[in-house]
């Protein structure tokens, strides 16, 4: 089984290599890339929730401005906004809000940027010691078969 025979090992020529060293600067550059793309649906799909809540928020906020009280058969108007001194935070939302698309686009550039070197930076050390390790052991060894032509 694991032996071969001398004429099936000519027509199937395998070439042996050793990987050596790891380019950083390649490195770098794929782990900039992988990082953006792999992080960019997951921070617009945080942004869009976060979108969902900044709304929600306000709704409940407002709807605390012309609170309903009934006291023996009595209404009673209250402003628990003005109550609870949440002016500014009623403000800040409706701010927030009135941007959300902006801001969800914006979220969503600076959450794959942050990806991209994110993965830059792991990228590097794990290079950085595969090149150490491989000065020390050889490298990895590749063995690599041509294909057949269709």
């Amino acid at each position: 089984m694991g032996l071969e025979k001398e004429g099936e090992r000519a027509r199937d020529p395998s070439t042996r290599y050793r990987v050596r060293r790891i380019g950083l600067s390649s490195l770098s550059k794929f782990g900039c890339v992988l990082g953006a793309l792999v992080n960019f649906l997951p921070s617009l799909i945080v942004g869009w929730a976060g979108l969902l809540v900044v709304r929600g928020l306000r709704r409940l906020l407002e709807g605390w401005e012309r609170a309903d009280i009934h006291i023996l058969g009595q209404e009673i108007r209250v402003d628990v906004i003005s109550l609870l001194n949440l002016e500014s935070l009623l403000h800040t939302v409706r701010e927030i809000d009135a941007l959300s698309w902006a801001l969800v686009v914006l979220f969503a550039i600076l959450a794959s940027l942050l990806g991209a070197l994110v993965f830059l930076v792991m990228g590097n050390l794990l290079g950085w010691v595969y090149n150490f390790v491989a000065a020390l052991s050889g490298g990895l060894e590749v063995e690599l078969k041509e294909l057949s032509q269709r």
